[in-house]
């Protein structure tokens, strides 16, 4: 939250995925993905040494990247020999488009985006990073005082507000729901931005929505909002939300500067581990998330992941093929990014 809260449509890259692969499909078929000679790009510093010094990384403005502006404001990344610049993106559309045209080197992303382009062969992402894990708290299904919406059996026939249709707003709801053998068909799935659900459930024009933090906490302080379930329990407890990618391929980012992105995975996993201190990461909410810090004080500090594991990944993948998101199978090893020296 670099910007105004209004861009809160784009956290987490929750955005159409169709519309997000027709973009990926039409990137990736022009001028060079990651192309070009970016200045330090390829010089190769012997041994160990990182092969590009300064590298670009899109991030979005939520409370996933605040270890990574830890990582900035301690001088982690420069301890691994990298200038690291970040760039604030307007949306998760453009943080992938970024990547893909040569723009960025490194972006920060819901994992939904990237599993989809890699299913569809539009490019080869691979993931350096796992960034946020949802923990209890994290993703909330809310409804307005009073409202008939009180239990998760209620849902059927109910207005929902989710930020768009076969995102985690709506897959990890309707898999918790599954659970409970909940029919989720007659749910009226209506999508908002974040910065709208609440007024939008204060002037009745929805039953409840699906929120992410701080948006659960700033429902239950604006409005007295209350909890209708956990989406991240049962089938998706502690699911991985997102993480940061590059692309691969011959002659592209993730295969010429593996040392570069082993630099960057040890300055961040450094600060991630760092995260669970809520005075160290508060400060990057109120700094970089423009959170207020009575609010940031009560916001849930969900898992920032210290490694990257493929099995823990591909559990958003098979929830993307359980809905029929993803036809067919993705292996998600095969995106994993491999450490270098």
């Amino acid at each position: 939250m670099l910007r105004s809260v209004t861009t809160r449509r784009s956290f987490l890259g929750r955005l159409p995925l169709a519309a997000l692969a027709l973009t990926v499909l039409a990137t990736a078929s022009g001028c060079g993905l990651l192309g070009g000679d970016d200045e330090g790009s390829g010089s190769g510093q012997g041994a160990g040494g990182v092969e590009k010094a300064k590298i670009k990384v899109g991030v979005l403005p939520v409370v996933d990247v605040a270890p990574f502006y830890l990582a900035i404001e301690q001088g982690y990344f420069k301890e691994q020999g990298l200038d690291v610049e970040a760039v604030v993106m307007a949306s998760g559309q453009t943080s992938i488009n970024g990547v893909l045209n040569g723009d960025l080197d490194i972006a920060f992303t819901a994992y939904p985006a990237p599993l989809l382009a890699q299913s569809k062969q539009l490019a080869e992402f691979k993931i350096v990073a796992d960034a946020l894990s949802a923990k209890p708290g994290h993703m909330v299904v809310v409804a307005p005082p009073n409202s008939s919406f009180r239990k998760p059996s209620d849902a059927p026939g109910k207005r929902i507000a989710i930020t768009a249709r076969r995102s985690f707003t709506d897959l990890a709801p309707m898999s918790v729901l599954k659970t409970l053998d909940v029919e989720t068909s007659t749910i009226n799935w209506v999508e908002l931005p974040f910065p709208e659900m609440i007024p939008a459930m204060e002037r009745g024009e929805v039953d409840g929505a699906v929120l992410v933090e701080p948006w659960v906490t700033t429902a239950m302080k604006q409005l007295g909002a209350t909890p209708v379930f956990d989406a991240a329990s049962g089938p998706t407890a502690e699911i991985p939300m997102s993480g940061y990618v590059a692309v691969g391929g011959a002659g592209k980012f993730a295969t010429t500067s593996p040392n570069t992105l082993a630099a960057f995975q040890r300055g961040l996993a450094k600060a991630q581990a760092e995260a669970t201190d809520r005075a160290k990461i508060e400060p990057m909410f109120v700094k970089y998330a423009k959170i207020d810090p009575q609010t940031a004080q009560l916001v849930t500090i969900s898992t920032y992941s210290t490694s990257l594991e493929a099995n823990r990944i591909q559990r958003v993948a098979n929830l993307m093929e359980d809905f029929g998101v993803i036809k067919g199978h993705l292996d998600v090893s095969t995106m994993i990014q491999k450490s270098g020296r």
